[in-house]
């Protein structure tokens, strides 16, 4: 029901997370080995000095990364940042320690905290009348934490809060196809109803922005009926199958409308109207438009019939027969 767009090449693709680098300009670490500046930057936190914990902590970070305290440090800045709800600065220390220290440190609860910040953060911005952060820049916390973790149990959950973000950005095109790798790679996902409505919504509106093409439509409402007949059993069948509905009836309009174009003497030939017509009846044969289509019908098949005899008097402008998804 779908591929994958260039949007989820996060999950072989990596992000590039930049190594901490000692900061000369502004000092180096007040103690001359990892142990001793591990104990200093504890010794501050447990006095209250915690802005100057932080500050001891990541020095010792910087200037001895390789080192078992290295990772104890990059563990307490995450704790820190967290319990004084600095959500940004919580999530990239999180990130920092997937990216570099991964597989030394016990990994479900940096991913529950980093996805906790996400969250936090995303509902910030959301509630903003003026947004500062891009819909990207929000589902990119969240791709970052599936790129460090792909076979972690809530991948699932993440996928769906990027497709909702997807969709709140009204980018539905990448949330039908986000909501399709679920449908796919998860078919025992506990929220696939949720997965399946929000499938069925963007569907719908992206068939607003592709009201012209009939083509595209077509596909939207194949997609509509394949959800149906995956999800029997979903609350929202009813509301699903009223949707397949109002997509076909704009595509029968659309239809109409296109069949109609060639029916123009000055720029087509009578055979291009003609096989429009026909087309159009083929597909919708009770639309309200049928009556007055099957009279054109009748008035075009002589003069079709003339062009198409030899020696004609009337020639042909119109070289193929017109498609349903030509404008």
């Amino acid at each position: 029901m779908g591929r994958t767009p260039t949007e989820l090449l996060f999950l072989t693709d990596p992000l590039e997370i930049p190594l901490k680098e000692p900061s000369w300009f502004f000092g180096g670490a007040e103690k001359d080995s990892p142990a001793a500046q591990l104990a200093y930057a504890q010794g501050l936190e447990r006095a209250g000095e915690r802005d100057e914990a932080i500050e001891a902590y990541d020095d010792l970070v910087r200037h001895w990364h390789a080192t078992p305290e290295a990772l104890t440090a990059q563990l307490a800045i995450a704790r820190l940042h967290s319990a004084a709800g600095e959500t940004q600065l919580a999530y990239d220390a999180d990130i920092y320690l997937l990216a570099h220290f991964n597989g030394r440190f016990e990994l479900t609860p940096i991913l529950e905290d980093a996805t906790a910040q996400a969250d936090a953060l995303a509902r910030r911005e959301l509630d903003r009348t003026f947004r500062l952060t891009s819909g990207a820049g929000l589902r990119q916390n969240y791709e970052r934490i599936i790129h460090f973790a792909p076979r972690w149990r809530r991948v699932p959950d993440l996928l769906l809060r990027i497709a909702e973000l997807y969709s709140e950005n009204e980018e539905y095109a990448s949330a039908i196809t986000v909501c399709d790798r679920l449908i796919v790679d998860w078919p025992a996902y506990s929220k696939l109803d949720d997965v399946v409505s929000l499938y069925c919504r963007a569907c719908r509106a992206q068939a607003d922005l592709w009201a012209n093409d009939v083509g595209r439509l077509a596909h939207l409402e194949r997609l509509l009926a394949g959800a149906r007949t995956f999800r029997p059993s979903h609350p929202d069948l009813a509301q699903f199958a009223e949707w397949e509905q109002e997509i076909r009836l704009m595509r029968r309009d659309r239809a109409y409308l296109a069949a109609a174009f060639y029916d123009n003497p000055k720029a087509y030939s009578p055979d291009a109207a003609l096989l429009a017509y026909q087309a159009f009846l083929r597909e919708f044969p009770d639309a309200p438009q049928a009556g007055a289509v099957r009279e054109r019908i009748a008035a075009l098949a002589p003069a079709a019939a003339g062009e198409a005899a030899p020696g004609g008097a009337v020639q042909s402008r119109s070289a193929d027969a017109p498609s349903q998804t030509q404008d």
